[in-house]
């Protein structure tokens, strides 16, 4: 391979013990943590849970670095940031808050993942909205010709992934506004491309912009966070309420005769955060940013791209593989969707796993499995893996030819 930028991988890998037992291709899945990391990320939870109370003040202390790290990785203001579980929570947060009424709709495609859809399938239910779909496609004329023959002046909201989860393909994201208008919020599920090529809020045209910590950031399970415009806030009503998120801050006082006649939120992204929170888990967060931040954005984002790229052309060339993942990288991701003739996505994923122990993921439609190549992953993995393929290619071509005669 022709690496043309920095890059000490071998560093890289040996700060990752779990690679010497599996060939890991999951990050898209759940990421894996870095030994100095994981050190501190043990130490922030021992230290919260030993001393309770008197560990607050230092957990809440990276919980504000975690917000300004993460704003930093996105172009943004620390106070338009929520810091969340997970992408999830962002998803359902808009869903819920969005307050659709009957006829209102929503639009997202074809080849989004249950986590996406299901909470808007319930909102809809609940509100007598409809959520619409369009065929995904990398091609920008063609979605913006899907998308607008279906887009109308009911439409309040577009909620797409960055990258779809399943063939890692990524949307043109960059053609909704003008297709869309104005009035629409434009949503955009970041959850599989912050960490492996920039993802900047200025130039993205969207109003929200969801993501997480455990995937391509290899932070904690747990972590996830939600970035809005300000017209967005403005869209989003809080469903879920503590009192760190209205203004101004009410005592015991406010409400032991009469009621204040209005409650306000606060005007910042932290009005959807409340209560007790795993603010130690958010120092990780932070760690794990600064970690991959010192080994340079620009030189992991090549990384994976190089890879990305050397794995699609490795797996094409094996007879039966048949990869469902654009090639040029400006349409695509570290994640690499391939088929091979004659086998279920399930039963391949089995196999790595079991046979080979090449952690990957099974891919419903089309029946394919799904590869995430990383800031850590090796050419000598991507041998491993094609071996593999290969191997159980032949497999296959030998008991099928076997059973004709």
């Amino acid at each position: 391979m022709d690496q043309t930028y920095d890059y000490d991988l071998p560093r890289i890998r040996a700060a990752l013990p779990a690679l010497q037992d599996w060939t890991y291709f999951g990050t898209g899945t759940l990421g894996i943590m870095a030994e100095p990391i994981l050190t501190k990320h043990l130490e922030y939870i021992r230290a919260f849970e030993r001393d309770g109370m008197a560990s607050r003040p230092r957990a809440v202390t990276d919980y504000t670095r975690a917000r300004e790290r993460v704003a930093s990785l996105l172009g943004a203001e620390p106070s338009a940031v929520a810091l969340l579980r997970n992408a999830s929570d962002g998803v359902n947060l808009i869903s819920a808050g969005l307050q659709l009424q009957p006829g209102d709709e929503v639009i997202t495609t074809t080849e989004e993942g249950l986590e996406l859809v299901i909470p808007f399938i319930a909102a809809c239910q609940r509100s007598g909205a409809r959520l619409r779909f369009v065929e995904l496609t990398h091609d920008p004329d063609l979605f913006a010709k899907r998308l607008r023959a279906v887009t109308s002046t009911r439409t309040r909201l577009v909620i797409v992934s960055h990258v779809s989860c399943e063939s890692g393909a990524r949307a043109p994201v960059e053609i909704f506004r003008e297709v869309v208008g104005q009035e629409v919020l434009i949503a955009i599920d970041a959850a599989q491309s912050v960490g492996q090529f920039p993802v900047d809020v200025r130039t993205l045209n969207a109003d929200i912009v969801i993501s997480n910590g455990h995937k391509w950031l290899c932070g904690p399970k747990g972590t996830g966070f939600t970035w809005f415009a300000p017209r967005a806030l403005e869209h989003i009503v809080p469903v879920m309420v503590g009192y760190e998120g209205i203004s101004p801050n009410w005592s015991r006082a406010h409400y032991q005769h009469e009621l204040p006649p209005t409650m306000e939120f606060v005007t910042t992204a932290d009005r959807f955060e409340m209560g007790t929170r795993a603010w130690h888990l958010y120092g990780a967060l932070a760690d794990a940013i600064d970690y991959q931040a010192g080994l340079g954005w620009d030189a992991i984002f090549s990384h994976v791209a190089a890879m990305s790229n050397l794995a699609k052309a490795r797996l094409a060339a094996i007879p039966g593989v048949e990869i469902a993942t654009p090639q040029r990288w400006e349409d695509s991701s570290g994640i690499v969707t391939f088929a091979l003739q004659g086998q279920t996505g399930v039963d391949l994923s089995q196999r790595l796993r079991e046979e080979y122990r090449i952690t990957q993921r099974a891919v419903e439609i089309p029946s394919a499995v799904r590869i995430s190549c990383a800031y850590f992953t090796s050419p000598a993995d991507i041998d491993v893996l094609v071996h593999a393929i290969a191997r159980i290619a032949n497999q296959a071509a030998t008991h099928m030819a076997a059973g004709s005669r």
